[in-house]
């Protein structure tokens, strides 16, 4: 027997560029036949722009809707199909490279205020200090650039985004020349734009440490 799980996905309740309310992504990946999914909404300024005024623990707040309306409608569904948390981060004035961030928990949000203000550097460190694995998103498309590569923990090497072309090929080679944990999703912001993507593996994955095991240990096959 082997398990699916969807590795990049996000919902309309707090991904501006989303089509898919939480409810529906579920239900699409459900319906596909994957036991489970990481709610990686956007984390970056355009994500709070109406927001200015409010708290951090409020942008928190609304940053967690998304994934806690997953939660709630896989465990009406089908309790055995799993939701995790995870983000794609971009870091405020320095470009438009995304960073899938594995093993995100509330707490570590709470206590880091200012994570999308900071340089690529200190945005590493404190995210490996928490125990969380940094893969840089859909690094080869045009006016993204990729980043150290020795600070990275892994690259996306296929996105299944139809809206660009994420170069994937590239982004294969160059995780394989540098011996990174290698990544696939599909990038889901609606049915629309869905080509599937994510990992296969022979174990359930039932939470974020069980995924970092998963991603740690290379033992799965990219979708």
């Amino acid at each position: 027997m082997s398990y699916i799980y969807e590795l990049h996905a996000h919902t309309s309740q707090v991904s501006h560029c989303g089509q898919a309310s939480a409810e529906r992504v579920v239900r699409n990946y459900i319906d596909a036949r994957y036991n489970g999914i990481v709610i990686t909404d956007h984390l970056n300024y355009s994500t709070f722009r109406k927001m200015q005024d409010a708290s951090w623990d409020e942008k928190v707040d609304y940053f967690l809707s998304g994934y806690k309306t997953a939660v709630s409608t896989a465990s009406e569904l089908d309790k055995n199909f799993k939701v995790l948390f995870g983000a794609e981060l971009r870091l405020e004035n320095q470009g438009d490279n995304d960073y899938l961030i594995y093993g995100m928990t509330e707490d570590f949000l709470r206590q880091n205020p200012d994570i999308m203000f900071v340089d690529f550097y200190e945005m590493a460190k404190r995210i490996h200090d928490a125990g969380m694995l940094l893969v840089q998103a859909h690094p080869f498309r045009e006016d993204m650039t990729i980043s150290d590569w020795h600070v990275l923990d892994g690259i996306e090497v296929y996105n299944g985004n139809s809206s660009h072309n994420s170069n994937n090929v590239i982004a294969d080679m160059w995780a394989q020349r540098h011996r990174l944990i290698k990544t696939s999703g599909s990038d889901y912001h609606g049915v629309w734009g869905m080509r599937p993507g994510g990992i296969r593996t022979k174990l359930p994955i039932n939470d974020n440490a069980d995924l970092l095991s998963v991603l740690t240990g290379g033992d799965y096959e990219l979708l």
